[in-house]
């Protein structure tokens, strides 16, 4: 990759309006002396143009241009760092997304020279005062095992969650120290979350997660099934989820429960979920499965059950049931997907939208938020309503999540449902 640092001669246009022929030296020195805009920026995207020009380039007055050049994978180091410091954000962007995707080719092999020069832009822009061209930078360079170990922890500890999130869910150079340190530290909102969905995350680590009570973060934890929870945290998730109904899906879903929490959690989960919870613990001992009994003896015996609901019962026959009395309506369904019951939902949703299951199904696992939209107003379902679908059912990413228009109504047109309905029919 030593030709990176000269400025390549590989014949390739490095942009789709490079094209033909490009022109010969002369006359593209004369294009870079007196060209137009358009004509410098075209020229200076031919990925084989000569590196004193591309060099040349790097400082002109166009930041159309210079952004050609920032994009250009023939452009010579020496001319990115220039453009690292580049008074243009767009510039520094374009440089930063081209950068970052090269910096993880890099092998030992390499020349040191190529490398410390690579990394010396990379460290410029992630510092860099907007926060896209950092986030660029964290995005492309997650999984990168071949940056300094400082530089990871700048992303990091990046106070714009868009920074540091990509890399603290998905940095190979941050150990079980590291990320504890960070969690500890103050790490917050989707950054903290990040630490959470992490592959393989280690006891010592979800007991950090679970330590700083954030609602999101746990439910994280709980969703991964990759998180190993130590009983011990386990069985304080299971005493705080009492108050948190966000938690009682994940925590229920969750394989080898320690059977204190399996009896635990029986003291305040909604009908569907002890179904699912006894079916999920069939290894419960006859004398743990009578205190279980035991328990939803008495909460039956308190009036613990709303009158629609019958413990044990399956949330499909549940769904059914209220279907035929004419009692499935948006109020059931929100009060359902605040407690979690998320396979009733889905049933429910079948009910009330008059489609086949299985299409149903494809509508609410592809993580389209158009699909589930549609699915939502075929169902007579308010489009806040759907908003709450997209969050809880589908597992839509609240940035990706279609939302309501000023007036509540959807932002689909009938013949966009249509279409949703043809595509997953």
């Amino acid at each position: 990759m030593l030709d990176w640092v000269l400025g390549r001669k590989s014949g390739k246009t490095g942009s789709k309006l490079a094209k033909g022929k490009r022109p010969s030296y002369e006359k593209a020195k004369t294009i870079a002396a007196k060209g137009d805009t358009e004509a410098r920026r075209v020229l200076a995207s031919f990925e084989d143009l000569e590196p004193e020009l591309l060099y040349f380039f790097a400082t002109d007055r166009a930041p159309e241009v210079r952004r050609q050049v920032a994009e250009n994978s023939g452009t010579p180091l020496q001319a990115d760092l220039l453009l690292a410091e580049d008074g243009d954000g767009d510039v520094r962007q374009e440089l930063a997304r081209k950068i970052g995707r090269l910096v993880p080719q890099l092998t030992p092999d390499e020349n040191q020279r190529l490398t410390e020069m690579a990394l010396k832009i990379v460290a410029i822009l992630a510092r860099d005062d907007l926060p896209r061209v950092r986030a660029v930078i964290a995005e492309e360079l997650k999984q990168a095992s071949n940056i300094p170990k400082p530089l990871v922890m700048q992303l990091a500890r990046d106070v714009e969650e868009m920074v540091a999130a990509p890399v603290v869910e998905y940095s190979p150079l941050l150990n079980d120290s590291d990320l504890i340190d960070l969690v500890t530290s103050g790490l917050a909102g989707k950054a903290l979350i990040a630490v959470a969905r992490r592959r393989a995350v280690s006891k010592p680590v979800s007991k950090a997660v679970y330590d700083t009570h954030s609602v999101e973060a746990v439910q994280a934890l709980l969703d991964n099934a990759t998180a190993d929870i130590a009983d011990e945290t386990m069985e304080s998730i299971a005493e705080s989820a009492t108050e948190r109904p966000e938690w009682h899906g994940p925590l229920v879903d969750r394989d080898n429960l320690p059977v204190r929490v399996v009896l635990r959690v029986a003291g305040f989960l909604s009908s569907a979920m002890l179904e699912v919870l006894v079916k999920r613990n069939k290894n419960l001992e006859p004398e743990q499965l009578e205190e279980l009994k035991t328990t939803v003896r008495d909460r039956i015996a308190r009036g613990d059950f709303p009158d629609d609901a019958v413990p044990f019962e399956s949330a499909e026959d549940r769904a059914k049931r209220m279907h035929q009395k004419d009692r499935l309506n948006e109020k059931v369904l929100r009060k359902a997907m605040k407690a979690g019951e998320h396979a009733f939902v889905r049933h429910a949703l079948v009910l009330m939208s008059g489609l086949p299951r299985p299409q149903v199904q494809r509508m609410l696992n592809d993580h389209n938020p158009m699909a589930v939209a549609a699915l939502s107003k075929k169902a007579g379902l308010t489009m806040k309503t759907a908003e709450i679908v997209q969050k809880r059912i589908a597992r839509i990413k609240p940035n990706l999540m279609l939302q309501a228009r000023p007036d509540g109504g959807y932002p689909l047109t009938e013949a966009d449902v249509e279409r949703m309905l043809e595509t997953y029919g």
